[in-house]
């Protein structure tokens, strides 16, 4: 997309989000579904959020480890506004407690999936404008999505999403994963958001696989970087630490950012009302 094109329909999408009324069933609408994966049945869950003109685009919301918070809330108003519907999915409520015994990705997968299929039975959305979102772990989730090989084993014949957007997903556990399975990728359009000073080291693995995408799979996604910005920076909390193996030295740190928070916001609400635009 050419630099005025995207700085216009950012402008659209800020004026839009401002002027217009949150138009939704605020309370959403819970729906109960089951994991593709019939060796792990998980029962899993989501909550159906629907912009007032229907049917429309959706996404699928997919949580950090540390499961549902505020920054579904952050997105949601802005994407409702813009015509997006969210079935925002709890993923953790009776699968796992945290860091310590979350589950390997290749079992969360395929709830993603079965989120998909039963998001398409719903007749508020179009069922072949539906992309995917998410924060740390869901934005790995989101990230595996996107690898062909990912689709066919639990979709088979079935489109996959339409479009991904990632926030700080861990890229230095998805490189090896994509690179080790032999897949290609679907072509769903792109975005990954991160800041320098994530404790997953994203500063780096970002740009790295940028670079590997384009460079072996001729496939160029959109990255937004925010210089200073932590993990979680969306997070609106008090700055705190964790424990986590897989971040740099076991700890992850976690501060809000307000500036690259509220960037991001705009930022993805433009690229998914691009990207999930009746063809």
């Amino acid at each position: 997309m050419r630099r005025s094109k995207w700085m216009r329909l950012l402008t659209a999408v800020f004026l839009f989000a401002a002027a217009a009324p949150l138009g939704a069933a605020s309370a959403g609408t819970r729906i109960d579904f089951s994991s593709l994966d019939t060796s792990h049945a998980d029962k899993v869950s989501g909550t159906l959020y629907v912009p007032e003109k229907t049917p429309c685009p959706a996404i699928i919301l997919i949580h950090g480890t540390m499961g549902i918070d505020d920054r579904g809330e952050l997105y949601r108003g802005p994407l409702l506004n813009a015509g997006i519907a969210i079935f925002e999915v709890d993923f953790k409520t009776g699968i796992y407690r945290g860091a310590l015994d979350r589950p390997h990705m290749d079992r969360l997968l395929p709830m993603a999936f079965a989120a998909l299929k039963e998001l398409r039975k719903q007749p508020a959305v179009d069922p072949n404008r539906i992309g995917v979102m998410g924060f740390s772990m869901g934005g790995h989730i989101a990230l595996r999505s996107s690898m062909e090989s990912s689709r066919k084993q639990w979709l088979g014949d079935e489109k996959g999403f339409v479009a991904v957007a990632a926030f700080y997903p861990v890229c230095k556990l998805f490189i090896p994963a994509l690179e080790s399975s032999g897949s290609t990728l679907t072509g769903a359009p792109m975005i990954i958001f991160y800041g320098t000073e994530d404790s997953y080291e994203e500063g780096s693995y970002v740009p790295e696989l940028k670079r590997l995408l384009a460079d072996k799979y001729h496939f160029n996604p959109i990255t937004v970087e925010y210089p200073g910005a932590t993990h979680d920076f969306n997070h609106n909390g008090p700055s705190k630490r964790a424990f986590d193996p897989v971040a740099k030295h076991k700890i992850v740190h976690m501060k809000w950012d307000p500036d690259a928070a509220h960037d991001s916001v705009t930022k993805v609400v433009a690229f998914l009302q691009e990207n999930l635009a009746a063809k």
